[in-house]
């Protein structure tokens, strides 16, 4: 990301919702220099709730520029 977000944008959830396929989650932990691919993930009736999902599957990961890095509140 070109900046810090304390949120995701939403557009991927509903074009996956409406198009009825899995979200498949991807990470690069420059810290611990791990990639971490998450199981297809298929949205619910309950957006608050798969959000929460969605960016605890980010929280803590560190990207190249540490300031950068999402954190969950």
């Amino acid at each position: 990301t070109r900046q810090r977000v304390e949120k995701f944008k939403t557009g991927f959830y509903y074009i996956a919702k409406k198009a009825n396929v899995p979200i498949i989650m991807f990470t690069l932990n420059f810290k611990s220099k791990e990639i971490l691919i998450s199981n297809p993930f298929y949205t619910t009736n309950d957006m608050k709730a798969d959000f929460n999902f969605i960016e605890s599957f980010f929280d803590g990961v560190e990207g190249k520029v540490k300031e950068l890095s999402f954190y969950k509140n």
